[in-house]
């Protein structure tokens, strides 16, 4: 089986799984999923050949055109899994600030006099 062949049976295959959507519970399995399709494409197009022929080109054609559905969804999906990890950022600050208030007290406004 030519390389071109199976990097499209790959991008096929990152495509379908992109394209089902970010899972709201229990990423984890999603996400390594995500990266061993994405790995397994690089090893494949870091050995592609040099040269084509008519029906590689074609199948060249078929890669680019999901490539182009598939970057979109992933670049969104980034940003939701950003978007998430920031929210439990704050909710980790704000419990830890309920749990001790006078912990980071600001001392803004405040006045201290040096003299005794």
């Amino acid at each position: 089986m030519s390389a071109v062949k199976i990097l499209l049976e790959i991008t096929k295959n990152l495509h379908e799984h992109v394209s089902s959507g970010l899972p709201k519970e229990d990423r984890e399995p999603y996400i390594e999923r995500l990266n061993e399709l994405l790995e397994q494409r690089q090893v494949i197009v870091d050995k592609m050949p040099e040269s084509y022929s008519t029906d590689e080109q074609q199948m060249g054609k078929t890669i680019v055109k999901l490539n182009d559905t598939i970057e979109p969804l992933l670049t969104l999906q980034f940003e939701q899994i950003k978007q998430n990890l920031t929210l439990m950022k704050k909710k980790k600050e704000k419990n830890v600030q309920y749990a001790n208030p006078y912990h980071s007290v600001s001392s803004d406004g405040m006045f201290f006099d040096k003299k005794k």
